[in-house]
Order: structure tokens, then sequence, then C-alpha cells
């Protein structure tokens, strides 16, 4: 089809795909502008009004496919001419050619004098508020256009483009065309002369305050929708872009203040708080005291919190206009005469303790304060003395802890005051006061102690006694408030950041580190922790920890709660290295030096290759080390090497194996003390765990069990058994290799089969050593290793427990095993597996009736007729362990097998029912509450059998 046959079809029958066709032709260069324009001209000649209309509006959609580089000056002039004669043509076609001049205007090509002729057209020919939203909107986007883009043509325009738009946009209601029109405002009153039609163009504007537009609801999800906070900030960015509205806008606010209705009066306030920056206190000298009267109204006498707090903005925000002005004692608009105007209204609330008002005025003086510094200075002049003044005349606590809050509050810390001080006598007055009533108010003091700390307000020595007896003496525990504890920590911190303070940090340092090594005392966690909040600083927290904590032995208890203060590689590089002689009198039994040792290896990435070389290098591969006298240094190597991550640094992993294989296993066959042994063979292990998907380290790993194997003592056996246990965390199948041996050594009816017994049981605990072989020390770690190696080791015991050959050290093993085990895995074997847990709980060996209760009572409470063969053995066991005087939870789990047994057949459990009342009357007088509490339970459900 031939675009003369498109350009037909489409003014015919309004087909809209013949647009995108005509644009690509366009673009292709396959139909030429000129021919375009040509083919449309027969239409645009034609007597119907409504084909001519058609054909702007097919010229217009089809350019607006185009690029805005496409056209050529000369085109974009051609078309603007044609378009202003088309315009004077009939008022139907004005509406298409607007949206020809949207399209025209954004062309790059487009020169001076053709903007001017659009905006003279559309100014002289087009009434905009009787077009469509959708044209008006057009209309805007060309002005909002040359506003941005083309401002010096506008200016050319001058004032007349100011008094022409105001007639174009009067009367405007869509929320859309309003957000353009009043960006179009926005720029004319930043760029434009605007002083002949100020007071009109504050009009049209202004009559849309406060705006009160409600979205409407849509289904349709692609719609974009105006939102009230959009129009509300366009408008207010219009009414605060210049001073030059402040005489119109000002009695508007001040008529809006005054109304009853709680959002006007928001807006209102909201409005007043964002013209600061171009208003000038001079151009509304006459309504500074009607607004000050109206703004501490609405903050006094505040029906919610919004209000409130846009009041009290709003005051502050005042203060700073009447501020920015240049002023002397003689002058009309003085700041000094509104802080006093402010001060004589609220200072008689400051009295009246019971009365509401006293909070409303305390911070309708302190948003004055906060205006400025010489507001602030003036505030605290007059109101802090009077304040001091009635806390030491009061004798009521309560009106006393109210003063306190309030100084508090006056003297929090802001911008400004980081510039200006508390006069030196208000802040001594403070600072007495605050010392005189520490152990009354402790929390008020706290509060009102940061505050002055942070205004850099020196304290006195008597600070520094309050602070260190309330740390060591007097409220500091571990049940003092969370509040509390945070108002205490930002006193320290505070004091910690500043230099200013640094005499003060080290007195209280002093103090709390002389206190309990003179006295021998053990500090409490929260006394440590503020200590270590004193060095929060980090440009002077190495010199203070050297200097504090480094010779005394408690540091050693701070070192794990340094990994929140301090960054990982000064932990590593300040600390670690430089801490190796205090870390070596007390590793062999200090949790808390184990616990930082492992976390500074399992911090080290990357970053830290070069140091954990060099500390394995001087530490570990050196001969001294393994001498007996040098043990704690091994120890340090040892937690430190076991948590390194294997991923970053498996090679250097792979190094240490090979260079201290022989020496380790050295040092565990000559080792006599079990405790050193154990760690030795858990950092054998790990690095064995680690490392095992090397071949190589397999090899010799497989060559040191047949060593073990061969060599059956109970130190190899031991080795054995971490080795073992270390590859099968990492790959369950291997026990099916292992667990035979272990199997064979357990039939030994000697010496031998003890120490097999109680490998085993090394086997399955997963609790031991988690500092060294587990997934916290990176650690490889399957899943499912629990179910999978009780599987397995059942399976090899099978034929044992079938034949009821099972040992008594073996029994004991496998209840403990059975309580590591899911339920659901146990129940499957539940033929075999209950007989034993029977003869554990008959046996004379009390360890093992825990776990075999907790056994019984899970699997009677989950099928009880699983153990109706047995019924008798139960009923004579369970009431004698219900009875049991040396532990509770025997008592405890005894009395819950026996409620759990009534849901038996009750011909099953009725022969013992006369024996179990007459035991559970002895039970309900336990001397334990929850024994009592579960025999009740027990007794009731005894006496409902026959209900």
């Amino acid at each position: 089809m031939s675009y003369h046959e498109l350009i037909g079809k489409y003014v015919n029958d309004r087909d809209e795909t013949i647009v995108s066709q005509l644009g690509q032709l366009l673009k292709t260069k396959e139909l030429a502008l000129v021919d375009f324009i040509v083919s449309i001209g027969d239409h645009l000649q034609s007597t119907e009004l409504s084909k001519r209309s058609i054909a702007l509006t097919l010229g217009a959609n089809v350019l607006e496919h185009l690029p805005s580089t496409f056209l050529e000056s000369n085109e974009i002039h051609h078309l603007i001419v044609f378009l202003s004669a088309k315009m004077s043509d009939h008022h139907i076609l004005v509406q298409p050619s607007v949206q020809l001049f949207r399209i025209l205007a954004k062309q790059a090509a487009i020169c001076d004098d053709d903007c001017l002729l659009i905006i003279k057209a559309i100014f002289s020919d087009v009434y905009v508020q009787s077009f469509p939203q959708a044209s008006r909107y057009n209309v805007y986007v060309i002005f909002l256009h040359f506003l941005l883009y083309r401002l010096d043509i506008v200016q050319q325009v001058g004032s007349d483009f100011v008094c022409n738009f105001i007639q174009a946009m009067d009367g405007e209601r869509d929320p859309r065309n309003l957000v353009l029109c009043f960006q179009c405002l926005q720029c004319m009153t930043k760029h434009l002369e605007i002083e002949p039609y100020k007071e009109e163009l504050f009009e049209v504007v202004a009559c849309y305050f406060p705006m009160e537009y409600k979205p409407k609801a849509t289904n349709n999800e692609n719609e974009e929708t105006i939102t009230h906070e959009q129009l509300v900030l366009s408008l207010r960015n219009v009414l605060t872009s210049t001073g030059k509205f402040a005489q119109y806008c000002i009695p508007m606010l001040l008529e809006k203040l005054d109304s009853d209705i709680p959002s006007a009066r928001v807006a209102a306030m909201d409005l007043f708080i964002h013209c600061i920056n171009e208003y000038d206190a001079r151009d509304m000298s006459s309504y500074l005291v009607p607004l000050w009267n109206l703004l501490s109204k609405q903050a006094l006498c505040a029906e919610n919190q919004e209000v409130e707090i846009y009041a009290l903005q709003a005051i502050t925000t005042l203060m700073q206009l009447i501020g920015k002005t240049a002023q002397n004692d003689e002058t009309e608009i003085s700041t000094k005469k509104f802080v006093d105007r402010a001060i004589r209204e609220c200072d008689k609330f400051l009295k009246e303790f019971d009365l509401q008002l006293v909070w409303p005025a305390t911070k309708v003086l302190q948003a004055v304060a906060r205006a400025n510094s010489t507001c602030s200075s003036l505030i605290w002049s007059i109101i802090l003395p009077l304040l001091i003044k009635q806390f030491n005349n009061l004798e009521q606590t309560k009106h006393k802890r109210i003063i306190l809050d309030m100084i508090t509050y006056f003297v929090q810390p802001t911008d400004i005051r980081t510039i200006i001080k508390l006069p030196t006598d208000v802040g001594d007055e403070l600072w007495i006061a605050i010392s005189t009533n520490f152990e009354l108010f402790p929390s008020q003091c706290l509060s009102l102690t940061s505050n002055l700390l942070q205004i850099n307000t020196m304290p006195g020595q008597a600070l520094e006694d309050n602070l260190t007896k309330f740390i060591l003496h007097e409220n500091i525990n571990d049940e003092l408030n969370y509040a509390d504890r945070i108002k205490l920590a930002s006193v320290l911190k505070t004091i910690a950041s500043s230099a200013v303070f640094d005499r003060l940090c080290t007195i209280l340092l002093t103090n709390l580190i002389n206190s309990w090594t003179a006295s021998k005392t053990v500090p409490s966690n929260l006394t440590l922790e503020c200590c270590v909040d004193l060095c929060y600083n980090s440009e002077r927290c190495q010199e203070r920890l050297e200097r504090f904590f480094f010779p005394s032995q408690q540091f050693i208890r701070l070192l794990p709660n340094l990994f929140k203060y301090l960054s990982h590689s000064y932990i590593l590089t300040n600390l670690f290295t430089p801490l190796f002689d205090l870390l070596l009198s007390s590793v062999a039994h200090d949790n808390y030096t184990k616990t930082f040792c492992s976390k500074c290896g399992s911090i080290a990435n990357e970053s830290c290759k070069a140091f954990v070389q060099n500390f394995y290098e001087t530490n570990l591969f050196e001969d001294s080390i393994w001498q007996s006298d040098k043990q704690s240094n091994l120890l340090i190597g040892i937690y430190f090497l076991g948590n390194l991550k294997r991923k970053v640094f498996e090679s250097e992993l792979e190094l240490i194996f090979n260079k201290i294989n022989g020496k380790l296993i050295e040092k565990i066959l000559d080792q006599s003390s079990n405790e050193m042994i154990s760690i030795y063979c858990y950092f054998y292990g790990n690095l064995i765990n680690k490392l095992s998907s090397i071949n190589e380290i397999l090899e010799q790993i497989q060559s040191m069990l047949k060593s073990c194997e061969t060599s059956l003592d109970e130190k190899h056996i031991r080795l054995w058994t971490i080795i073992v246990k270390a590859l099968i965390l990492y790959r369950p199948s291997f026990i099916e290799q292992y667990i035979p041996t272990l199997i064979t050594w357990m039939q030994e009816k000697n010496e031998i089969g003890d120490i097999a017994c109680k490998s085993l049981k090394t086997l399955t605990n997963f609790d031991e050593q988690i500092l060294l072989l587990s997934s916290e020390a990176d650690c490889i770690v399957h899943p499912m290793v629990k179910q999978l190696i009780f599987m397995n080791i059942f399976s090899q015991m099978k034929p044992l427990l079938a034949n009821n050959e099972l040992l008594p050290s073996q029994i004991n093993i496998l209840v403990d095993l059975l309580s590591n085990v899911p339920n659901a895995i146990i129940h499957d074997e539940i033929v075999l597996l209950f007989p034993i847990l029977i003869r554990a709980l008959t046996s004379s060996n009390e360890s093992v009736w825990p776990s075999s209760l907790n056994s019984i009572c899970d699997l009677i409470k989950s099928d009880p007729n699983t153990v109706v063969d047995h019924i008798d053995t139960l009923f004579s066991r369970l009431p004698t362990l219900a009875t049991y005087k040396k532990d509770m939870s025997i008592r405890i789990t005894s009395l819950k097998c026996l409620k759990y047994l009534t849901k038996l057949p009750i011909h099953h459990i009725q022969p013992y029912r006369r024996h179990i009342m007459h035991v559970l009357k002895t039970c309900v007088d336990d001397h334990k509450r929850l024994v009592r509490k579960q025999a009740v339970e027990t007794q009731m459900s005894w006496c409902l059998l026959n209900v």
C-alpha cells in the first residue's frame, strides 16, 4: 500500500497502525517529509473541518515517532509558520496545532526566532482553559521546556510571559497539569522579572493552598497517578521560591493558623518552615508578633503530636529569620526582644510542675534556643540558673526529677552548640548538682552528663569519683536496665572519643583497673565493657589498651568483647601479636583466651596471608617451640591456626601439616596430661578434616591409622579415634572401613575393650572440642553425619544385640548414642533396641539412667503399645526411679513415663494401679515444686482410668 493510500485510509478510518508505518517510512527515507506534507495538504484543504483536523492530528502523531534530531531548521520554520496560519483558520484546528508545536519545540534544530513564534502564537490564538486536559497539558509542556532549556528566549519576552502564563493557568484544576504549572512558576519566580505581576502571580497560586486534592482510585495499574504529596511539594516550592511573596503569603498563613481545621494549620506551619531560605524578616515585620502569638499557642495547646512538632519547628524558623536581620537594641526586629517575650510567656509554666503546660513550655523555649547561637546563649543564661535554683529549693523527689529532665532537654547537643559553650558559672552549678544527686537520680544524671560532655563542658573531679563509684559499687550490675546501660555507654564513649577529656578518661581507667587489681576481685562483665567503652576512640585505643590493660590479668576477659569495637586487621596486627606474653600466662585453662585466639584465626582473610605465614614460621616451625616449657606458645598457635578458613588458607594448612606431622604425633604420644593429649589430637584431626580431599594427605593418614592399629594402647587408640572422627565428619561413608575394627576391640574383655568403648563414645559425641573440630572452626561437617553414623554402628552391632551378647560398657555407649539420634530412626529398630534400654534402666550404672529414661519416655509417648512385652519390668522399675533422691530430672522423667503408660489398654495396667497410686501419694509431697507438679498430672491420669 502506497503512502497516499495509507494517509487516505487514516483520514477516513482513523486506523492508528498507519501512524507507525508512516513514521517508519520517514525514518528509512523511503518517504520524504516534503512529500508527506504535500500528501496531507489535500486533506488540509478539505471543506470538511473534521478532515482538516484529522489530517493535522496525523501529522502530529507521525512526527512524534521521529527522533528529536530528525527535522532541519528550515523544515521546522516552515511548519511553524504553516501551523500559525492554520490556528487562525478555525478554532477546531488549534488543538492538533498545539500538539505539533509541542513536538517541534523539542526538536534540536529549532532556532530562537521559531521559539518566539510558538510562544506568541499560543498567547495570541489559544484560550488554554477552553481546551480539554490533554491539550492544556501540551501547552504547559511547551512552556516548561522553554523555561528549562531555552530560558534566554523566554527572558526576551520578559514580564509579558508572566502575565500571559497567569491567564493561561488561571482556573486549572487537573492535578497532572497543576504539577507542570507549579514547575513553570518556580522557574519564572527565579529567572524572570515578576515584579509587575507578583501579586497576581501569588493569587493564582494561593487559591490552591492548602492542597486538598485526593487521588481517585483506579483499576489501571499502568495509569500514572499524581499523589497528594507531589502536589503539596510542588505548591510549596512555588510559594517559598521568592521573598517577593512574603508580604502576601504571611497574611494568608496567619489566617490559616487561626483556623479550626488542624490540617490547615499544619499545612501553614509546614509552608512557613520551608520559607526560611528566601523570605526576609524585614518584609514581614508587622506580622512577626502575630506569628509568634499563633505559633506559641499551637505549641502550648497542641491537640496532637503532629501539630506540636510543626509548631516547634515553625518557632525555630521564625527565630532564625529574625536572627538573619541586621539588628541592635534599638531596632524593631530584635532577637533579644523575642527571646524575652518567649521567656515571659513560658516562665510561669516552668514553676507549676503538676500542670500539663510545664513540658510544652519547655519545648517552646528549647525551640527558640535551637534557632541560633544567640538564642541558645540567652536561654541558657536565663532559664538554666532559674531551674537550678528551683532544683536546690525543692524537696519533692518527683519534682526534682522533672527539673533534671528539663535541664537535660535544654542542653541537648545540636549543630550550633558545637561552637558555643555554657556560661562557666552555669556549667559549674550543673556539675555540682550532678555530683550531689548522682546516687539519688542515676538515670537522669547519666543523661545530663552525656549531654554536657557532648557540648564540651568540662567536668570536675566529683564526676570522676561518682562515675567510678557508680560503675564499681552502686548500680552497675547485670540487672541494670537496658536504657541506663545505653546512657552509661554513651557517657563513656563521649569521654573516650574527645581529646578534651583525655585526663578524665585516664583517671577513670586507672581507678577501675586499680579497684580490681588491688582488691583481687573479679570485675563484672559490665565493668569490663565500661573499660572497653573508655578505649572506644580508635586513635588512642592502642595506647590505652597497652597502658591500662596489658599489665592486668583481667584483660584476658576483655579480649572476646574487643571484636565489636575494633577492626579485624587492627586486632590481628596490634593486639594478637603484642599480647603473646599475656596470653601465655592463661591459655592452658582460660576459655576467654581460647575464644580470643580462635576468633583471631576465624577473621583472618586474604589480606592477612603475610601475617599468618610469619606467625606459623615463627611460632610453629621452630624446634624449640615443641619443648615442654614452650607448651603455652604451642597452644596459642593451635587455637589460632586451627580456626583458619580452609578455602583461603588450604595451601598454608597443607604446608603446616607436612611440616609438623611427625612432631605433633610425637608430642601426642609423649604427653602425660589427658587434657593436652585431647587438644593435640583434635588439632591433628582439624588439619586432617580440612585437607582430607588431598590424596597425598589421605595416604599419610591411612598409614598412620595402620600404625595405630598395630600399637594397641590408650594413646594410639585415642589418636586413631580422632583421626577417624575427622574423616567421617567430612565423609560419613568412611565409617564402614573403621567401625568393624572398633567393635572388635570392644569385644576384648580387658583394658582395650574399655578404651574402645570410650572411643566409640568420643566418635559419636559431637559437642566436644567445638573450638577445634566442628563447623565453628570451619571444619567440613556432613549435615547427616549423626544419623549415618548411628545406622552404620547399629548395623554392625545387630548380631550382638540379637544374641544378647553386649557387655555393660557397650550397653552404656549404645544408650548414650541413642540420645543423639532422632526418634524416627530409633523407632525403626525398636524390637532390638528396647531390651537394651530396659537393661540400661535396671543396671547399677546410674550415669546411663537419664539417657535410657528419655529414650523410653519418648517411645512410650509416641507409641505405648511397643512396651507391652516389657510392662512388668517397667512397672517394677519406674516407681523406684520416681522416688530417686539424687536427681530431680530422673524423678520427673519417670513420672512422665508412668503418665504416658495410662494410654495402654486398661486390662494391661489395671493390676499395677494400686501400687502406682501408693507411690504417687509420696511423689506429690516431694520437696521440689516441678516434681510435685508432674506427680499431680500423673496422679490425675491414673485416677481417670475408669472414666
